[in-house]
């Protein structure tokens, strides 16, 4: 029996993620406006995604999580030099302080912090994830190509920072990076069942 034609009284259908990332999600970043400018970027490279920032000023140092939230407040010494690498790295393979490239190769430094501050970090991360997202045909086969794909935690981030949604079609505009380079994300999303619609990326002028 053929499927009837989708109107708007037949929304499309809700499909869930396939799991296949067409590209690192390490090459994305959303930093909330809660996160201070100078904080750097602190990549998970077992998990291939930033999952939260670290700052040090003084005899205190702050890590946040995306949302910009505190996770951490730690006595130190600031004994960082100008030579310091913009990426803080963590994983099984990174020791604190120590300079290398990752695996993206961007550069990078080990995070040097207490041991429960990285799994503070990855349960931040993991929870930002609770909630769950689908796509639309359209949207599912644009997240499948590696010029618009868009990671799931940098989606469910534009959708928390943004507006709350007024409408049936909320829609979303949030600043990213993708390797290094400023670009716009535009999203469409169905609030009642977290369905994005549609999604487009750009790069923006500097």
């Amino acid at each position: 029996m053929p499927f009837p034609s989708l109107t708007p009284a037949c929304p499309e259908p809700a499909l869930p993620w396939t799991g296949r990332n067409p590209v690192s999600p390490g090459w994305f970043e959303m930093r909330s406006a809660r996160v201070p400018r100078d904080a750097r970027p602190v990549y998970d490279e077992d998990m291939d995604c930033v999952i939260g920032y670290h700052r040090r000023f003084a005899a205190v140092a702050a890590t946040y999580d995306l949302i910009g939230g505190v996770v951490t407040l730690d006595a130190c010494t600031d004994d960082e030099g100008s030579t310091r690498a913009p990426l803080l790295v963590a994983g099984a393979l990174w020791q604190p302080r120590a300079h290398g490239v990752t695996r993206l190769g961007s550069e990078g430094e080990g995070l040097a912090a207490p041991a429960g501050t990285l799994a503070w970090l990855r349960g931040r991360f993991i929870a930002l994830a609770r909630q769950p997202l689908h796509f639309s045909p359209t949207a599912l086969a644009d997240m499948c190509e590696p010029e618009q794909f868009v990671p799931l935690h940098i989606l469910r981030l534009a959708i928390r920072c943004g507006a709350p949604p007024a409408a049936d079609t909320a829609r979303f505009i949030a600043q990213i990076t993708r390797r290094g380079i400023p670009t716009a994300l535009e999203l469409k999303l169905r609030p009642r069942d977290h369905t994005v619609l549609c999604l487009r990326t750009w790069p923006v002028a500097v």
